[in-house]
């Protein structure tokens, strides 16, 4: 077996949560992949925790903390470890470190345009219509225009996003917001990587109505999922609940306009708005 890697309790909070969560893990007598199994995860996943390469969410949080003993003291740890992440939750910055090391990203969004396919004034009206401070807009918005390079580096991902007509029937409701975003998604699929489908109205009810999520394809730690809600997001690379998710991501691109189609229907919107 290889030698546990060295942990630096010092480096970060989270880095000292890793080191609680091995010091408790040992103490229990128990290996990584047996902590994984019982909380119905993999090795993998409590190791990466204990590096810190991963921060879990609330809830596997408080199963840790509770199968482990540890009388709350890795809560607390994750509360003030999520406090000092520089407004930046923790669950946030593990789905970033993932979709920057993805070679594929497969996404299906409802409501609105996937973010990396946001340009700037669409961004901007969303968090202000959330009525989200203007100092936390600007942090936020400069995040995701800094993620959007992930499209046009040297060696970008696969990406394919599937968005919900009703996504675009609510952007045209703003004319120059629905310009500006439109424009740039006609710029963006024109990208060898980039690749969008829209499922219509017409399509009825399909396998996804439950909501968004993201698809990642990581070298070394294989699929993983995540899903966003309003105050969290969660990763998962239970193999399980990956492969239901990219079951039902099969089943509605059976639903969708090809390409081609979609990007005809985005230069009709466009022209609508004029």
């Amino acid at each position: 077996m290889p030698a546990p890697k060295t942990l630096d309790p010092e480096a970060s909070m989270w880095d000292l949560f890793g080191a609680y969560l091995r010091f408790f893990r040992l103490r229990a007598g128990l290996t990584q992949d047996r902590l994984g199994a019982d909380l119905h995860a993999t090795g993998s996943f409590v190791g990466q925790i204990e590096t810190a390469e991963r921060h879990p969410g609330e809830e596997f949080v408080a199963q840790f903390d509770e199968r482990l003993g540890a009388e709350g003291l890795l809560i607390a740890t994750a509360f003030h470890a999520n406090r000092l992440a520089d407004d930046q939750p923790g669950w946030f910055d593990t789905f970033a470190k993932a979709e920057a090391a993805a070679v594929r990203i497969r996404t299906f969004q409802p409501q609105v345009i996937p973010g990396l396919l946001q340009c700037e004034v669409y961004m901007r009206i969303l968090l202000r219509r959330a009525r989200v401070p203007t100092s936390t807009i600007d942090t936020w918005v400069d995040r995701r225009l800094k993620r959007k390079h992930l499209l046009t580096k040297r060696d970008a991902p696969e990406y394919w996003a599937v968005v919900d007509e009703t996504a675009l029937l609510r952007l045209i409701q703003d004319k120059p917001v629905a310009q500006a975003q439109l424009t740039h998604l006609l710029e963006l699929v024109d990208l060898n990587n980039v690749v969008l489908e829209m499922v219509p109205i017409e399509a009825g009810l399909h396998a996804c109505m439950d909501g968004a999520f993201v698809l990642l394809s990581v070298p070394g730690k294989g699929e993983c999922t995540y899903a966003e809600g309003v105050f969290e997001g969660r990763m998962s690379t239970d193999i399980h609940g990956v492969s239901e998710v990219q079951r039902r991501y099969d089943l509605l691109r059976a639903d969708t306009l090809s390409p081609e189609r979609t990007a005809r229907h985005l230069r009709d919107l466009l022209e609508g708005t004029a």
